[in-house]
């Protein structure tokens, strides 16, 4: 899914909560919302605010993570600890389902896609559960905390 697909997907399911909630649609929340679309894998809010700060924005890191919990609660992001505890978020698209690997030792992640694995989630069905999407976390060793080579059983 494109940049601007993945926004404009994002901004509809944000606008048709806060409509829910009677919440306002302000410039500082779509100026937020835009940067976490175009943001690649997970983030934590300093960086998102380092970010906004670096395109010449003002804002507060209370506003930042304020409306991060909003965007959660509205499924325009996910979010998740790392291995240090620092809560991370990402875009959550509707389309976008896939994979992160997360090395347990240092923390980095890679998203990857598996049509086999994803095909077989979706025929899923639970009961008193209607399944909107989905994320899956496999933690491991990357191939550089493993020291370049394979893990031995």
């Amino acid at each position: 899914m494109n940049d601007e697909k993945r926004k404009s997907d994002a901004e509809e399911r944000l606008r048709q909560y806060l409509s829910q909630h009677r919440l306002r649609c302000t410039p500082e929340r779509l100026m937020i919302l835009g940067k976490v679309v175009v943001l690649k894998g997970g983030f934590s809010p300093a960086q998102l605010l380092d970010a906004l700060v670096g395109d010449g924005f003002r804002l507060s890191h209370g506003t930042v993570y304020n409306n991060l919990k909003l965007f959660d609660a509205a499924g325009v992001v996910r979010r998740r600890r790392s291995e240090d505890g620092v809560e991370i978020y990402e875009c959550a698209s509707r389309e976008d389902e896939h994979l992160t690997l997360v090395c347990s030792r240092c923390g980095r992640s890679r998203e990857i896609r598996d049509a086999e694995l994803f095909r077989l989630l979706k025929l899923r069905r639970y009961p008193s559960f209607v399944m909107a999407g989905f994320d899956l976390y496999i933690h491991g060793l990357c191939s550089r905390c493993r020291g370049g080579g394979r893990i031995r059983k």
